[in-house]
């Protein structure tokens, strides 16, 4: 038998050591036999937990430690006292927890209430270890327990915060909205319509009829506002217009006092404003 021989060389792993020299050529050890199939290890995804599985785990490891209290409840003959609301508070429910666990405590009550009241045979059957007095103090007890989860849930309620109404800018909200910028003849000028958003009171000029009117908000606190081009939340009530006999007299001096001096000083009937503008009528000012 041939002796074996060996040589040194830098082999396909990067690593330099001897190897056999079979028919003048040196075998590297580090080559990947390519005679065997190559088995990709296969990773398996990882199972992503939503939040409704989440949720309802947790309402599943409540039940268990409120059933567990139910257990001690009987194995004290039912007198031991348990403060449902905290023991609740304690285990971290939640308002989402709660409207879980009620369904599953009404029909616990319901049970009870009907073993009580001997309505149904199959649960007088299935409670027959419970005497009649022992049945009303466990029916009593899930009627707190569902009292408390409901509890929860309109405390919760009670403490959110309102969530915060978003309103447009007065730019969008005054976009499409028709009012004449200036009318010569008298020398005025409409004011910038974004003030309109939020003001209390708002002086226009109808220019063809010759009308002074004044739209007030309704509510002090959110002011007027602009839809299209109809002037929102002004009171009906006292908001007027007035046909001006001397408009340049009346339209002189454009202060929120001189006007409400020249509106209640006029003989001519008050009228309703509707609300639309139009390419007739300039903003005088806001208040």
């Amino acid at each position: 038998m041939s002796e074996v021989q060996y040589d040194i060389m830098r082999c396909y792993d990067g690593v330099t050591r001897a190897c056999k020299l079979i028919d003048g050529q040196l075998i590297d050890p580090s080559l990947p036999d390519l005679s065997k199939p190559v088995v990709k290890e296969v990773k398996k995804p990882k199972k992503v937990i939503s939040i409704q599985e989440r949720l309802q785990g947790k309402v599943e490891d409540m039940i268990s430690a409120i059933e567990g209290k139910v257990d001690d409840f009987v194995d004290s003959n039912y007198k031991m006292k348990y403060d449902v609301y905290n023991h609740l508070l304690e285990l971290g429910c939640k308002a989402a927890h709660a409207r879980k666990m009620t369904p599953f405590y009404i029909d616990c009550y319901n049970e009870l209430v009907d073993v009580y009241n001997k309505d149904d045979e199959y649960l007088i059957e299935a409670w027959s270890h419970l005497k009649p007095k022992e049945s009303k103090l466990m029916m009593d007890l899930y009627g707190v327990i569902v009292d408390d989860l409901e509890r929860i849930i309109k405390n919760a309620t009670a403490q959110r915060k309102p969530r915060k109404k978003k309103t447009l800018s007065a730019t969008r909200l005054v976009k499409t909205l028709k009012y004449q910028l200036e009318f010569s003849d008298l020398k005025l000028v409409s004011i910038n319509s974004e003030k309109i958003i939020g003001a209390n009171e708002l002086w226009v000029y109808n220019t063809k009829y010759n009308k002074l009117g004044v739209y007030r908000a309704v509510n002090s606190n959110r002011g007027l506002s602009v839809k299209g081009s109809t002037i929102q939340h002004f009171d009906k009530e006292e908001s007027v217009q007035k046909t001006v006999r001397k408009p340049q007299e009346v339209l002189n001096k454009l202060t929120k006092g001189s006007l409400k001096k020249h509106l209640n000083s006029m003989k001519t009937k008050d009228q309703q404003l509707t609300g639309r503008l139009n390419a007739q009528t300039i903003l005088l000012g806001v208040y």
